[in-house]
């Protein structure tokens, strides 16, 4: 074998258990949480999306609009695209979903604001995560529709 092909298998090899580890990481964290009563914000990161920031923001995504919907639909909803919820509440959804090759673990967040339904959908490790989050919340409001 030559040395190339020999340092091209480390080097795969060096970055497979990385992503283990950051997706064992990513499990052992907790999901955010609301602060005063508020989707928290997302961080600096292209891995998250939310409603509840300035339209103006890259992290901005419209909020679902839900009238006829109650909570228990919502977890169905998320249950049927493959999340995990982990709270539910008249107000609050929080959810989690894994990716399926490393098992990284993202969170969704959805609280009731009167006919619409606020989101925050991000990635618990990493930089970016492909749209993931954002898909997954048109998925949502597509199901809605």
């Amino acid at each position: 074998m030559s040395k190339f092909l020999l340092f091209v298998l480390f080097i795969a090899a060096a970055f497979t258990v990385f992503l283990f580890f950051q997706a064992k990481t990513s499990a052992t964290q907790t999901a955010p949480q609301l602060s005063n009563g508020e989707l928290p914000p997302c961080p600096d990161k292209p891995n998250c999306v939310s409603s509840g920031v300035a339209t103006s923001d890259s992290h901005y995504i419209e909020p679902l609009t839900a009238p006829d919907t109650t909570m228990q639909d919502l977890q169905q909803l998320v249950e049927n695209d493959g999340g995990t919820v982990v709270q539910v509440s008249d107000q609050l959804l929080v959810a989690t979903y894994k990716s399926a090759l490393f098992g990284f673990v993202d969170d969704l967040l959805l609280l009731r604001n009167g006919d619409t339904v606020d989101v925050r959908s991000s990635s618990r490790v990493g930089y970016s995560d492909f749209d993931a989050n954002r898909k997954r919340v048109e998925r949502l409001r597509s199901a809605l529709n």
